[in-house]
């Protein structure tokens, strides 16, 4: 696994250095008041903190009196799919609330995300409509974030 959390980390760092990159042209606001670059920059600072420091925990671990551990490296995780399915709900995400609406596509997506996990029927759908209104209510009524009504019209 010590592979794994080398490639990880340094996914990360890059990833980290990325967004310095890209962000460094967004503007910075007078006054002393914080930019658009505040929030990625925060973020990028730690992916590149923990990217790092997964790099030196691999090591660490693969120092002196770890040579046995390294031949028999673990299979990767058996619900590595559940992963790839959430990525694939924000994408749907993205793609469908224009045309749906934010209220039926964030039901609908969150239902198909709890049945995957393993969450029964009745309870996906209670909490699908809780998280969706709650979701909608904070975002759309205080801080007055423009959601799509999309097929709902609302």
């Amino acid at each position: 696994m010590d592979r794994h959390d080398r490639i990880s980390g340094s996914i990360f760092t890059a990833l980290g250095v990325s967004i310095f990159i890209l962000t460094n042209p967004f503007p910075s606001l007078g006054e002393g008041h914080p930019g658009p670059a505040l929030f990625p920059n925060i973020l990028a600072t730690l992916f590149i903190i923990f990217g790092l420091l997964l790099i030196l925990k691999t090591r660490k671990s693969s120092g002196a009196g770890n040579a046995e551990n390294s031949a028999a490296e673990p299979a990767p995780p058996k619900n590595v799919h559940n992963a790839f399915f959430a990525l694939g709900i924000v994408v749907a995400f993205m793609i469908l609330e224009a045309r749906l609406g934010f209220l039926l596509t964030s039901f609908i997506l969150l239902f198909l995300l709890m049945k995957k996990l393993g969450t029964s029927a009745l309870k996906s759908i209670i909490l699908s409509v809780l998280l969706t209104f709650f979701t909608h209510f904070l975002f759309y009524k205080i801080l007055r974030v423009p959601l799509s009504p999309g097929l709902l019209g609302w």
